[in-house]
């Protein structure tokens, strides 16, 4: 491992143990590199910020899930994996859920979701996904989603994720199909005479 990566490992064990006592809006800089016994320079090196090296720990340890998985029929296998490993690490999962702004864990999952809502519109349409006909329906699926594991890791990730995630795949795929169907039928009724492979 390079001396890079160490030190980078080293201020996100910090970080991590720090939030094992604390909210990450009560940590500063000096108290990571403090505890980790690194100088304010060797972590503005490596990270612009706390935030910074939020996101770091975020992409290196979750990355994995999202791209083994990153196929339509197989994501629900990545977040039942990611929720998984969330669990093995609760202590800093369950505040990283909770830390909100630009940025957050929140926020990176989301996007997560909402790519993969988005591919799978476009799997189930085969065209090209169109913001303007399916883009509620992506972020209402992801908000949804995402909303749910918050509530699934502030009462302790005590459900199996495997259990959990299949009763929100029942959800996502009735609601998902019944409303692309909905939207199929009225522009066949709207336009009847309009190839399907444009509609």
């Amino acid at each position: 491992m390079s001396d890079s990566n160490i030190t980078r490992l080293a201020l996100a064990n910090s970080l991590k143990g720090l939030m094992a006592k604390t909210s990450f809006n009560k940590i500063s800089v000096k108290d990571i590199v403090d505890d980790c016994g690194l100088t304010r320079q060797a972590f503005y090196y490596h990270f612009k910020d706390k935030y910074d090296l939020m996101n770091w720990i975020y992409y290196t340890e979750t990355a994995r899930f999202m791209s083994s998985y990153n196929k339509v029929e197989h994501w629900m296998d990545g977040l039942t994996d990611l929720c998984n490993y969330m669990r093995q690490n609760k202590t800093f999962y369950i505040k990283a859920l909770n830390t909100t702004g630009q940025n957050s864990f929140q926020e990176y999952l989301h996007d997560y979701i909402r790519d993969i809502s988005i591919s799978v519109i476009e799997n189930i349409k085969n065209t090209e996904f169109e913001e303007e006909r399916w883009g509620f329906i992506a972020e209402f699926i992801s908000t949804a989603f995402v909303g749910l594991i918050v509530r699934w890791a502030n009462n302790g990730m005590k459900d199996d994720p495997a259990e959990y995630i299949t009763k929100m795949r029942s959800i996502f795929d009735g609601s998902i199909l019944s409303e692309l169907e909905s939207q199929s039928k009225k522009i066949s009724m709207e336009n009847p005479t309009e190839p399907e492979s444009i509609r």
